[in-house]
């Protein structure tokens, strides 16, 4: 892999960029993305306490929940360990992109540029600031795609390893792993003795994480596929019968609306792609992994085993693949424009307009902060716990009117010495949960 000699600098940059970025909507009233930040915190907790190989016992995949864990038992089992870690990784996720797209022979220009766009779009700085995994485990995913299309044994071996990781965070980065399982697999045929043992190690590395997880739910839970299941009827169970036209457009809807100045910049890369077939040879395994995500998440939502909330979460190794297609396309078309003008002014208006239109959405659309309504906002359950545990209670008992009650176990932190009674669902209010406290 060819890096850059000043990747140094231009990492600090991009790491500064995301850092000003995740601080800008922090001021602008981020707090959220919705309660599965605080019941993540309190399995990651849960785990410090008493580690186990399935943390949640649910369908969550384990890794995030090892990671935070892992740093709750050293710095302690606080919301703010997990917020820190959250920060701390979104600054550093920018780095996986940009050596990506190092490893493709990109410039250092089209690097840089692909890997700030997907990292400075608001769902990516959102999930930045949330103890979740879909930011960082989304750029692992995307960037997988990059190192898989160097075809050097040494990046293969770097796309399986970045898989296996987000296959056991996120289930999106599933048919990323076949892929790269696949590519891993035909390369085999054609390497040599010193790289076959790599390519086939790849094989094996990226379907790792999503073999070992079947294996473990059909020991568990007498069913390899209990997480599908799970999934399945909790979506059901809170967002009823959808038609199918809206399920089949729900995740390319929210790509446009969600992530619009990529949306743009790649439908204008697109004349660069139409006119060079060397860019679309270089580009033909990163494009097909996004499709082959996009495809498995619409295929999740039609059959109900998709997120339940909040789909563009889950299209951040899209957003990956299509920020540095449009890098790359951006530039072959800044090439082709030089002394053309006249004759091709659309072009320069295409370029100019998507400036303008990405760069405008992105300014508007970072105010539409997601868990920030009114009925929204944990802050009062956060107060209370924290409170609680100020006061050191031996054991407390809650019943929630819904899932407020894990802000208040997240900052209360130790969900060990909480017992959580079951109540009518009802609307939240500051109030809510109810607190018994011994």
């Amino acid at each position: 892999m060819r890096v850059e000699p000043r990747a140094p600098a231009d990492i600090a940059l991009l790491a500064a960029l995301k850092g000003v970025a995740m601080l800008l909507a922090l001021r602008a009233g981020f707090a959220q993305i919705s309660d599965d930040d605080y019941a993540r915190t309190v399995i990651a907790q849960s785990f410090a306490h008493a580690p186990k190989l399935d943390p949640s016992g649910t369908s969550w995949l384990p890794l995030p929940f090892w990671l935070y864990g892992g740093a709750m038992m050293v710095f302690g089992r606080s919301l703010a360990t997990a917020r820190a870690l959250a920060f701390v990784l979104g600054l550093a996720s920018p780095a996986v992109p940009y050596f990506g797209l190092q490893s493709m022979q990109s410039s250092r220009l089209v690097a840089i540029g692909g890997a700030a766009l997907v990292s400075l779009t608001p769902w990516s700085v959102w999930l930045g600031l949330a103890p979740v995994p879909e930011g960082w485990a989304g750029l692992l995913v995307g960037s997988a795609f990059f190192f898989l299309a160097a075809r050097t044994a040494r990046g293969t071996l770097t796309a399986g390893a970045l898989i296996l990781v987000g296959s056991l965070s996120r289930y999106e980065a599933w048919p990323a792993a076949a892929l790269v399982a696949a590519v891993a697999l035909l390369r085999v045929r054609g390497s040599t003795d010193r790289t076959r043992l790599a390519n086939l190690a790849a094989v094996g590395i990226a379907v790792l994480g999503p073999l070992a997880w079947i294996a473990h739910n059909a020991h568990a839970h007498g069913d390899a596929f209990h997480f599908f299941a799970r999934v399945a009827a909790f979506r059901r169970a809170n967002t009823g019968v959808v038609p199918l036209g809206e399920r089949v457009m729900e995740y390319p809807l929210a790509l446009l609306r969600d992530a619009p100045e990529i949306a743009v910049l790649s439908l204008v890369s697109v004349f660069a792609f139409s006119r060079n077939g060397e860019l679309r040879s270089a580009w033909a395994i990163p494009l097909l992994g996004g499709a082959t995500v996009m495809a498995l998440l619409v295929w999740g939502d039609v059959r109900d085993g998709a997120p339940t909330h909040h789909p563009a979460r889950a299209l951040l190794p899209v957003m990956c693949v299509l920020a540095g297609a449009g890098a790359a396309g951006l530039r072959e078309v800044v090439r082709a424009v030089r002394g053309r003008v006249a004759r091709e002014a659309w072009v320069v208006a295409a370029l100019v307009f998507s400036v303008i239109f990405g760069v405008g959405t992105a300014i508007a659309h970072v105010r539409d902060v997601p868990g920030n309504g009114p009925t929204e906002r944990r802050d009062a359950q956060i107060a209370r716990g924290r409170d609680l545990a100020a006061q050191r209670i031996e054991h407390l008992t809650v019943t929630p009117c819904a899932y407020e009650h894990f802000a208040l176990i997240a900052a209360f932190g130790a969900p060990e010495r909480v017992d959580i009674a079951q109540g009518p669902r009802q609307p939240v209010t500051p109030d809510c949960p109810s607190v018994q406290a011994e």
